[in-house]
């Protein structure tokens, strides 16, 4: 019989009751050992009729298909806290590591920057300087759990170079240099995708040492030589994927505020966009 049918029958009202009052009956001769085991089973295949009567008995039926759903729940449950575990394990304790990238760094506006740094020293200029660089960094970190990590850093934009047409204190050009190093300490805060994918956010501090030199390519008396040093804020995202269980790829944009002195060498904001690998010990 189908279930639609079964719950046609439970639409009736005298359905429960009369099932009820049968079970009772069937009940009672059982204890009292006037009938078989086999007179009173269930099956969850089907649902069983009275003898001689055409009734059919849901209450039973049901409940034991009931039964077989929680159970397959119940397993399901145990089993996946088993097997979750093991799944996240590599996301799970700390971690010591260290990477190294390829960085593009960009410098908005840095000639401009050097021409209001010689204006302070004297010099009346118009310096046109390149904005982008390649470099290295590198990268030593330890990860204090799966949402949190320290990282030290070492950054360097390279020798920007400069030409400079210097209208006072004498007509004059030069060609020179801008470049400056960092060292860091960075906070990451971490968020895990899945097992091999995680997103992250960048927020520290970083010491950077900037230096200018600029000298006469025409025999003139122009000549510059300075350095400065000073803290920047450090604010960045990225992502990582893990090639392996020791190996991630990583990629990111670090913003570094105001690299260099105002007066001295010129003041700069760096974007820079890293690509690298990262190599954890643990």
């Amino acid at each position: 019989t189908s279930f639609t049918a079964a719950l046609r029958q439970l639409n009736r009202p005298d359905s429960w009751r009369s099932c009820n009052e049968e079970a009772q009956i069937k009940w009672r001769s059982l204890r009292m050992g006037r009938t078989g085991l086999n007179n009173f089973s269930f099956s969850p295949r089907r649902l069983e009729t009275h003898p001689g009567k055409s009734r059919y008995y849901p209450v039973e039926s049901l409940h034991m298909k009931l039964n077989k759903f929680c159970s397959a729940i119940l397993l399901a449950s145990i089993g996946c806290a088993f097997i979750t575990p093991s799944v996240f394990a590599a996301d799970v304790g700390s971690d010591i590591y260290i990477g190294g990238a390829l960085s593009l760094r960009t410098n908005p506006n840095l000639g401009g920057k050097i021409d209001s740094a010689l204006s302070s020293q004297g010099f009346s200029s118009a310096t046109s300087a390149g904005n982008s660089s390649g470099n290295p960094s590198l990268r030593l970190g330890y990860r204090i759990n799966p949402n949190l990590a320290v990282e030290a850093s070492y950054d360097r934009t390279g020798n920007l170079n400069l030409q400079s047409a210097i209208s006072s204190p004498t007509s004059d050009t030069a060609t020179g240099s801008w470049s400056s190093r960092g060292l860091g300490l960075h906070v990451l805060g971490i968020q895990p995708i899945d097992t091999k994918w995680s997103v992250y956010g960048r927020l520290g501090v970083e010491q950077w040492r900037t230096s200018l030199n600029l000298a006469s390519n025409a025999g003139g008396a122009t000549s510059v030589a300075t350095q400065s040093s000073n803290m920047t804020l450090a604010l960045g995202a990225g992502t990582a994927y893990a090639l392996t269980s020791n190996l991630d790829a990583t990629g990111e944009f670090i913003h570094y505020n105001n690299v260099g002195n105002a007066t001295s060498t010129g003041r700069v904001g760096l974007n820079t966009f890293n690509v690298g690998l990262r190599y954890h010990f643990m």
